[in-house]
């Protein structure tokens, strides 16, 4: 189950989408009245997967980059790394007790793609405006 959590093999990606580092553990997310599931968040070179282990079964959700507004971290003392993805104004995910090492190359990835994404969206957005008038 726990490397089910880990792999995007049951998603269909873009032809020259590429999956990055994964983190594993808490995922603190709304959904149907709960609100803690052991899970995982995968970036890929478009999107941002969050898979949710609900009883036996494993959900997925996808996050276009353009609806992430903000990515914080924090270190507590007693429950370790936590990183927090925002939509918005608010924090819809987070994840606690993340190995640093993990989230160094989590966060490195994600910001590189996720600038090239935004960027590559933006152009596409003011071509069709062009190509509009």
């Amino acid at each position: 189950m726990h490397n089910r959590l880990k792999d995007l093999d049951d998603m269909a990606l873009y032809e020259e989408e590429v999956v990055g580092p994964e983190l594993i553990g808490t995922v603190e997310y709304e959904k149907d009245g709960h609100h803690s599931f052991h899970g995982g968040i995968i970036p890929t070179t478009h999107r941002l997967f969050i898979k949710l282990k609900r009883e036996e079964e494993i959900e997925t959700h996808a996050v276009g980059y353009k609806d992430i507004t903000g990515i914080t971290t924090e270190n507590l003392l007693l429950v370790g790394n936590i990183i927090h993805i925002w939509i918005g104004n608010e924090i819809v995910i987070s994840m606690k007790s993340v190995s640093d090492g993990k989230l160094d190359k989590f966060l490195d990835f994600i910001y590189r793609y996720r600038a090239k994404r935004l960027k590559l969206d933006g152009e596409i957005s003011v071509d069709q405006e062009e190509n509009a008038v």
